[in-house]
């Protein structure tokens, strides 16, 4: 079973402390000078060395519980009380019975840890499934599965990390399940559509690909977000393409659907310039709530998106935007305040775009001279789409 790797954009939002747990980092090289190489040979022999050690401990725990699979959950409790060993080398040692199908002993040492207060939430998930395996009852898989939901699911640091196990282990339906959930708790971290994006795809499951690549579309907004969306796009449109090939039409027409409903947006406020200046952009909503970079998301979902500059020296070009996909209809007040250095021409263009990706899409531009005063417009919205109670 391959070991699977999940993008940085995923674990930069997960514990430092458990990342070793789930992931698999790639060191990559590059040059250096002289004595920077030789610290480099040094530290790779040092981590050759250590891994070396890491496989035999892994090799004599393994060998130790499966000697006498009848009594695995003694040798298991006697692991941990003489010798505990480290988060890692536990899970390392239930993938590889995992992977020798000693299916009851991997059960037994989960059960083990739990005993022995070194559970964690991805415990409860790998169990469920090493339960199945081995054949236990459904009641025992129930009473399992209802520990992990009072165990771990308000934190989603921690489901993202029992998704990348369930994955490890290939039990895509529940790591998509737990996907779904985070998204659920959390729909605007971005680290849970781009993990729910990668087990979709390695699981070649059609429907969970646009959902992910939907929720991406609607609710991922990093600093690489043209990037995750114009990926969206291309495969929710292969996607469409491949259903009319094969004689679906209809089906391929309900994906473009949903890709023109997640790509939507009901109002959008670009503010361009050119230049060393640093601007700002507030955009108060018809609730009366401020979005800006202090409050970069609001309780409708308005949020802030600061693009990175384009160019070089006098000539950078900038963009702070304002996005609401789902919005309320009234008035809308945009502020642009100049707050330092100097732009090309003393102006700014505010592009203002209403309902885009739709056939009622409609854009209006206006250029602002930048002075000490604030500049502020207003713009009515119709027909937005968030319906208030």
């Amino acid at each position: 079973m391959s070991v699977f790797c999940w993008p940085d954009v995923v674990t930069a939002s997960l514990p430092i402390a458990l990342r070793n747990a789930v992931l698999v980092f790639t060191q990559q090289s590059e040059s250096r000078s002289q004595e920077a190489e030789t610290k480099e040979s040094s530290t790779s022999a040092a981590a050759e060395k250590a891994s070396a050690d890491r496989r035999l401990s892994l090799q004599k725990l393994v060998k130790k519980v499966i000697a006498d699979p009848a009594n695995a959950a003694v040798a298991w409790d006697k692991v941990f009380t003489e010798e505990l060993p480290t988060p890692q080398l536990f899970l390392d040692s239930i993938e590889s019975l995992h992977e020798r199908k000693h299916h009851s002993v991997a059960v037994e040492g989960i059960l083990s840890a739990i005993r022995n207060d070194q559970a964690a939430p991805w415990m409860y998930d790998v169990l469920a499934i090493e339960m199945k395996l081995a054949g236990r009852s459904p009641k025992e898989i129930a009473r399992v599965l209802d520990s992990r939901v009072d165990f771990a699911t308000s934190d989603v640091p921690q489901m993202l990390i029992a998704v990348a196990l369930l994955s490890r282990f290939e039990a895509w339906d529940e790591a998509l399940d737990m996907c779904r959930e985070a998204a659920e708790l959390n729909p605007e971290s971005p680290e849970v559509w781009l993990l729910a994006r990668s087990v979709a795809d390695r699981a070649k499951q059609v429907d969970a690909q646009v959902w992910a690549r939907c929720g991406v579309l609607t609710h991922v907004w990093n600093k690489d977000y043209s990037l995750q969306h114009a990926e969206a796009r291309k495969v929710l449109t292969d996607i469409a393409a491949t259903f009319d090939r094969d004689g679906k039409p209809e089906d391929g027409k309900k994906i473009l659907k949903q890709l023109a409903d997640a790509g939507a947006v009901d109002i959008q406020v670009n503010l361009n310039w050119v230049g060393a200046a640093d601007l700002d952009l507030f955009v108060t909503e018809p609730s009366g709530e401020k979005c800006s970079y202090k409050n970069p998301i609001t309780k409708t979902l308005g949020r802030m998106v600061r693009e990175e500059g384009v160019g070089a020296g006098a000539g950078v070009r900038h963009t702070e935007s304002y996005l609401c996909h789902t919005a309320n209809s009234g008035n809308y007040e945009v502020t642009v305040r100049f707050v330092l250095g100097k732009a090309v021409a003393g102006t700014a263009v505010v592009e203002i775009i209403q309902h885009a990706g739709t056939d009622r899409e409609r854009r209006t531009t206006k250029t602002v001279s930048l002075s000490k005063e604030d500049v502020t417009i207003s713009i009515s919205l119709e027909n937005g789409r968030l319906k208030t109670e």
